[in-house]
């Protein structure tokens, strides 16, 4: 079958492209940006564009399916709208066209009257095409876990703590490992509903986020865990930081979603084309790779905080009661009066806007880059022209020594994606 695969360089997307070429299927992968390197056929697709201009992709010929695993877990409304509503709903009037049938990859929970726009907006998308009147299936899965998934990641470095914080551990989910959704893709390929529908795919065990924790530790030949559930009050605070940060963990929708039962039973699905999902445990095989992984992906966040405190808190200090010692320290070297508060205020807002540039999961690479160039040339000026600095016994100099390496690592951890940002 001649496959159009959307969203092929997402986690369930690369996933899927893999499956599907190895079943036999000639597929034909796109996404936002392609990447040269990868295996098989690729072709550029923005849903974005499409939703602006439905004539921005040309079709290409013999396409008999269009799997659309392209989505956006974000907190930008009009961002949603235009790729997961808009742009989806032009890809499927472009299918109907050329008479190709499309499975859809939505979410649980997207259903009509959606309370997040994450799934409001897939919500929409599913309902329209399921009354375009073609062959379609909308397939929402629970929560898909898996190496490369970003949930993944968070719930791995989570899973090392002797005491894990958790937004909630009463809510109850379906997890599933990405394997049994390429599973299930195979076999509606195999047997395709006779009528348009929408079927959910979960696992066989509902469980709470510690009970899904304490399978990733015995993974990694851990006990079970100790779980502490936020105070609301914290975890509000913490959302409306996310919200305006920009986090993908913690913002007000991910809290929202994490406080309620998201549940659904297989047997639709095992009615439809005969699959289902096995327990997680059987599943996790190569996720989670290894203990030293978790523990490395533990350390980042922790770190990345620690470097957060101590920019902010320099620039607080530097601002506040240390500036006439900032002045006394630049005398020293033979810098006085405006020249010298200049340099103070100048060095002070440039260590809060370091701090800030951690906090931006999109300028934390150039923030890492900045503090590691200014730690090198502030160590190098002390060094020049004060260099007693160096035997001062709380060692304000000495401690570049120890924030370069860590600097360094968490530079060399950013995501590649992060890395070839312009």
């Amino acid at each position: 079958m001649r496959i159009l695969l959307v969203g092929a360089g997402g986690f369930i997307g690369r996933h899927l492209h893999a499956a599907l070429r190895a079943a036999g299927h000639q597929v034909l992968a796109s996404a936002r940006r392609p990447d040269p390197a990868a295996p098989g056929d690729w072709c550029r697709l923005d849903l974005a564009e499409l939703a602006r201009d439905s004539q921005a992709f040309a079709w290409p010929e013999g396409i008999e399916l269009v799997i659309n695993a392209a989505g956006l877990l974000s907190t930008d409304r009009v961002q949603l709208q235009q790729v997961q509503r808009r742009g989806a709903c032009a890809l499927f009037e472009r299918a109907a066209a050329h008479g190709a049938r499309v499975l859809q990859i939505s979410a649980l929970g997207a259903e009509q009257g959606a309370d997040t726009d994450f799934l409001a907006s897939k919500a929409a998308a599913d309902h329209y095409l399921l009354g375009l009147g073609i062959p379609a299936v909308v397939l929402r899965p629970s929560l898909v876990l898996g190496s490369g998934a970003a949930s993944s990641r968070w719930l791995q470095s989570l899973s090392p703590w002797p005491l894990i914080p958790l937004l909630d551990n009463r809510a109850r989910l379906q997890p599933l490992h990405v394997d049994d959704l390429c599973g299930a893709v195979l076999a509606l390929l195999q047997r395709w509903p006779e009528q348009p529908c929408s079927l959910a795919l979960v696992g066989p065990e509902a469980m709470t986020l510690g009970q899904l924790l304490d399978r990733l530790r015995a993974a990694q030949g851990w006990g079970p865990g100790r779980y502490r559930e936020l105070p609301r009050a914290l975890t509000g605070l913490g959302a409306a930081l996310g919200e305006r940060f920009g986090w993908r963990a913690l913002n007000r929708q991910t809290l929202k979603l994490a406080r309620r039962d998201n549940l659904a039973t297989p047997e639709p699905l095992a009615g439809a084309c005969g699959y289902r999902c096995l327990p997680l445990e059987a599943r996790l095989h190569d996720w989670p790779s290894s203990a030293a992984d978790s523990v490395r992906l533990a350390l980042q966040p922790l770190l990345l905080a620690l470097l957060v405190v101590i920019w902010l808190g320099t620039a607080l200090v530097c601002l506040g009661p240390g500036f006439d010692w900032g002045l006394r320290i630049l005398a020293e070297a033979g810098i006085t009066g405006g020249p010298a508060r200049l340099a103070v205020t100048g060095g002070a807002l440039s260590d809060a806007l370091l701090g800030i540039g951690l906090l931006l999961p999109c300028w934390r690479r150039r923030a890492l880059q900045a503090q590691i160039l200014l730690m090198l040339g502030y160590t190098a000026l002390i060094t020049w022209l004060l260099p007693h600095y160096w035997l001062d016994p709380f060692q304000g100099i000495g401690k570049n020594l120890v924030l370069l390496p860590v600097s360094l690592w968490l530079l060399w951890l950013q995501p590649a994606h992060a890395r070839s940002r312009p």
